[in-house]
């Protein structure tokens, strides 16, 4: 199996489909000490909701739209400089992948900061999984939605000159071993926390 080593650290995507584990994964990654970036998705959404504002996926596309980039350019810029690994729960090509899911305008911004805010060649794509798969306050499309917006979002990465990589399903802590292993990062940060991996 490729293993791609890191020897500088670097910034790490898992995208995929919607409800297909990878907050959960990404839990576990911070649990041993690795820094991680929550999705923007779901930060717009609440932030939204809060205020009651319109960059809604239900509402204004096109504006969640905005909103997540603009989101996902701060969180790039505010981690990846970073001397270690750091793991995004999405980046900026997956606002391009939305666009493109949901036949939006790929606005000149969209398209620019795919091609300058670079994240490492392969990225964790975590496949749809019907059995974990669920809805809720902030999560409401189908599975048969969830499983286009995997091809659509697979396909927009190998567009931007990424490698998509399947993470095999598994538990939580098969699939956080099997991403430590593959990137070559076996020992966590913490290494007084013996027997956590």
């Amino acid at each position: 199996m490729f293993t791609h080593r890191l020897p500088h650290g670097g910034a790490i995507v898992l995208s995929g489909g919607p409800g297909a584990g990878k907050t959960s994964l990404l839990q576990a990654l911070s649990g041993l000490g690795y820094i991680t970036v929550a999705e923007s998705g779901r930060a717009v959404i609440r932030q939204q909701q809060a205020r009651a504002g319109d960059a809604l996926p239900w509402r204004n596309r096109q504006a969640f739209a905005t909103a997540m980039l603009d989101r996902d350019r701060r969180q790039y810029r505010r981690h990846s400089g970073r001397g270690g690994p750091v793991f995004f729960d999405r980046g900026v090509v997956d606002v391009l992948g939305y666009a493109r899911l949901e036949r939006l305008h790929e606005s000149a911004a969209m398209r620019w900061t795919a091609r300058r805010y670079r994240y490492t060649p392969e990225v964790l794509m975590l496949p749809p999984w019907p059995d974990i798969y669920r809805h809720d306050q902030e999560r409401k499309q189908t599975l048969a939605e969830a499983e286009r917006t995997f091809q659509v979002l697979w396909d927009t990465y190998l567009d931007q000159g990424y490698r998509p990589l399947l993470v095999p399903r598994g538990t939580i802590r098969e699939r956080r071993d099997w991403v430590l292993s593959h990137l070559g990062l076996a020992c966590p940060p913490i290494h007084d926390a013996p027997g956590k991996c």
